[in-house]
């Protein structure tokens, strides 16, 4: 990074990951991103004036070698530089730019130089000193297999003769002309090559027989022999494309879909905006080993994927609970109007992961056996974990990315969510109608999340936890709601008599 007198380009967030057991590295550092970059205030000042390009994109796709062939097409007024950008780094999938093959810029007058930019940006910077205005075309090839036996199949765009997904900026460059800028990119794309039986799956604008993108770095598209339904839920639709060879009948994961959806409508009521939505469906390949279920948020569109060597029904239950904890991201943090700070990761990831637990016990979709068993496994990570009672969550936080703090919010978030809520019931209320409160004000703080979670006298044992990471009394609190610890697991003693599900009924 270039020294303090900078101009930071805008970071966009775009997605929200689930992950499981074994779905992070140990050790892994935060991921380094090369969306945005600096700028120096000399190199902005005497940027030329120009406006912002809108590239055509033709995407010519090859399954059987997992590759897509892009042509970008765009009108160069005056002798200028341009810049292309390419993500180099998505978290468990460094070096991207390797997947970029033979990119060759042509020009009015022949072929133009193609130049790595030596700068903070990465080595995903392209540069091409374009000499006469005109029609500039450029063209690449992606391969877009997984890399090696990764468990983070999910992360990046995939392509393969059953189907696949594509993230637009995972494989489709920002481009400026004169010097990179912040903003939005919109992009017009088209694609060419497709099986006879493929289809697209996609919440862009149709234009044509293509699409107009306003911003790729949240565009997704499902490609393949999709399998696809549609569900109405008030002012929203959500999508579901389905691909590849599943280890249940789709007639299933249609079910449980609309059961997630249905509840999660109850839940988050005007919190999750209106709009298209959509859900890919996928199959992590025989070739990637373990259990690998995994998704991810990117604006309105979530990818997940199943896969695994384990039996029918235990691979599809992790996949509810991943796409239930992904669909739960269009609320949570999503629709708190939090200020500068950014949501807090207990919250953001913590309560997301009770509340899909709860929206699968909601819908029958789970035991409250099965429910009960995957709070206490959750407790009984976090009070494992080495940083229990010697560190805050608000502590821990600063080292999010480590397996450590990372595991110890996550858990700790989810079990702490749950004796909230159980405090919440004592009163006749419940933690979604709290955040149904917060969501309200505007803007959103991290004291306000606190104040709002405290706003019963059961539940102030929250500002001590997060503070200073004093845990409260788990098993005499469990205890009043006719639960118990025992052995590592959470079990009812008189036969589930707590109503975790009172206030979630339509």
């Amino acid at each position: 990074m270039r020294p303090a007198a900078l101009l930071a380009l805008s970071v966009v967030a775009v997605g929200f990951g689930c992950r499981g057991e074994q779905d992070r590295p140990a050790g892994s550092a935060r991921p380094v991103e090369n969306i945005d970059g600096p700028l120096s205030i000399e190199e902005a000042k005497g940027a030329p004036d120009l406006p912002p390009v809108v590239p055509e994109f033709r995407l010519r796709l090859d399954p059987v070698a997992h590759a897509v062939e892009t042509t970008i097409e765009l009108d160069v007024p005056q002798a200028v530089s341009l810049h292309l950008l390419f993500r180099t780094e998505w978290e468990g999938y460094p070096g991207l730019e390797d997947r970029i093959k033979q990119v060759e810029v042509f020009g009015p007058n022949g072929t133009l130089e193609v130049a790595n930019a030596p700068d903070a940006l990465g080595p995903g910077h392209l540069a091409i000193e374009v000499q006469q205005p005109g029609r500039i075309i450029v063209t690449y090839i992606s391969v877009l297999a997984p890399l090696g036996g990764s468990l983070f199949y999910h992360r990046v765009s995939q392509l393969a003769e059953d189907g696949g997904h594509l993230i637009g900026n995972d494989f489709l460059p920002r481009v400026w002309l004169g010097v990179p800028r912040a903003g939005p990119q919109p992009a017009k794309l088209w694609f060419t090559g497709m099986p006879p039986d493929w289809r697209i799956a996609t919440v862009e604008s149709r234009s044509g027989t293509g699409f107009d993108i306003d911003e790729i770095l949240e565009a997704v598209f499902v490609v393949g022999p999709l399998r696809t339904h549609r569900l109405n839920i008030g002012p929203r639709s959500l999508s579901s494309a389905i691909y590849g060879s599943w280890p249940v009948r789709d007639d299933r994961v249609v079910d449980a879909v609309n059961e997630i959806a249905g509840s999660l409508h109850r839940i988050a009521g005007e919190g999750w905006a209106a709009g298209e939505y959509l859900l890919g469906a996928g199959r992590v390949p025989a070739s990637v080993p373990g259990s690998s279920t995994g998704g991810q948020v990117i604006g309105r569109s979530s990818i997940v994927y199943v896969g695994g060597s384990g039996p029918a029904d235990l691979e599809f239950k992790h996949w509810m609970h991943t796409t239930s904890h992904e669909l739960m991201h269009w609320y949570i943090p999503t629709a708190f109007a939090f200020d500068s700070e950014s949501p807090p990761a207990w919250f953001s990831e913590g309560f997301t992961d009770y509340m899909a637990l709860k929206i699968l016990l909601v819908g029958d979709l789970i035991e409250p056996a099965e429910f009960l068993a995957a709070i206490g496994q959750r407790l009984a990570r976090y009070r494992e974990n080495p940083l229990y009672g010697s560190t805050s969550i608000l502590e821990a936080q600063d080292d999010f990315w480590t397996e450590e703090a990372y595991r110890f919010i996550y858990d700790g978030g989810a079990a702490a969510a749950f004796l909230l809520d159980l405090g919440f019931q004592d009163r006749g209320g419940s933690l979604e109608r709290a955040l149904r409160g917060l969501q309200k004000q505007n803007p959103v703080t991290v004291g306000k999340v606190t104040t709002a979670l405290a706003g019963v006298r059961e539940n102030r044992w929250i500002n001590d936890w997060l503070q200073a990471g004093a845990n409260p009394d788990w098993e005499a609190r469990f205890s009043q709601y006719g639960l118990a610890i025992k052995d590592g697991r959470l079990i009812s003693l008189n036969d589930w008599t707590t109503d975790a599900l009172s206030s979630i009924r339509p």
